[in-house]
């Protein structure tokens, strides 16, 4: 997979010049694509406006599909492992506030939503008092501490913390929804989640 980058502060501005460079780079034209795919959040607001935006208007003006990743999804299906069979993202939502994403590969569902930081992991604790879990995601190192000091020896957080999912994963999930032709759209809109509080379950991928 290849990809272009830019600073923060500049992205918003330069990112359709740096799409039309990566595609001149590789000799093809907008034409070319069979569809557009983004990480559709959750995540900054900003953020997401501007990406979100951009693609909807790749989408319009070549009138190609638009495949949308729950970046939720995406991270949890990266990274998590056999064992521990569950794992629990964690992405920063500002305000003392968090995403989570909760796989249980011992039960087969997936818990997404949206929670006050303190109140979700002592809920979490309660739900898994005794299970290790494998901790992912940004807001990870953020409650370093309040998750060691709930969870001990039973919360697993790698050296090298996943703190987002990868380019490649949404293009492989995006590219196996192209196949099925799986919620292909015109338009999309961004997944905030503050909707879905922590209790309220997420439709199961499984």
């Amino acid at each position: 997979v290849q990809f272009a980058t830019d600073e923060k502060k500049r992205a918003s501005k330069n990112i359709v010049a740096l799409a039309q460079n990566l595609l001149r780079a590789n000799d093809i034209s907008f034409d070319d694509l069979l569809f557009f795919a983004a990480n559709q959040g959750p995540g900054p607001f900003t953020t997401l406006r501007v990406i979100i935006a951009t693609v909807n208007g790749f989408g319009f003006a070549t009138q190609k599909p638009i495949i949308g990743i729950d970046g939720l999804d995406a991270i949890l299906d990266e990274y998590r492992q056999e064992s521990p069979a569950i794992t629990v993202a964690l992405l920063n939502a500002y305000s003392g506030d968090l995403y989570f994403g909760i796989d249980n590969q011992e039960n087969g569902t997936r818990e997404k939503g949206y929670a006050q930081a303190t109140v979700f992991l002592s809920d979490l604790k309660t739900m898994f008092p005794e299970k290790k879990i494998l901790f992912v995601g940004q807001a990870v190192t953020m409650y370093l501490q309040e998750i060691k000091n709930l969870f001990g020896e039973n919360a697993i957080i790698q050296d090298s913390l996943p703190e987002h999912c990868s380019i490649e994963q949404i293009g492989v999930m995006a590219w196996e929804r192209w196949l099925q032709k799986d919620d292909l759209v015109k338009q999309l809109f961004p997944l905030y989640l503050k909707s879905m509080s922590f209790g309220k379950k997420a439709p199961s991928h499984f």
